[in-house]
């Protein structure tokens, strides 16, 4: 079984590495980035997070989140051990 996971995780890792790649890759350097001509106010004035970020974050929390699903239904179909 152990080599089994560590054959899955192995494969997750991958996974998430180049999705994370492809994700990164769409990112605008800051260099390129025009300012934003419209002037919010209120709350929006003073963001806590940028967008970019927010959205990162949640695309790695969901990934996770898949992957401790993958896990769990693998262990919970794993077949029994010969006798």
């Amino acid at each position: 079984m152990t080599r089994t996971m560590k054959a899955l995780a192995r494969r997750i890792a991958l996974l998430s590495a180049v999705v994370g790649g492809a994700l990164l890759w769409q990112i605008t350097p800051p260099w390129c980035v025009e300012w934003a001509l419209a002037d919010h106010g209120g709350a929006l004035r003073s963001a806590p997070m940028s967008p970019v970020l927010v959205g990162l974050i949640a695309a790695a929390l969901a990934l996770g989140a898949g992957a401790i699903v993958l896990v769990i239904v693998k262990l919970l179909t794993r077949k029994a051990p010969p006798s």
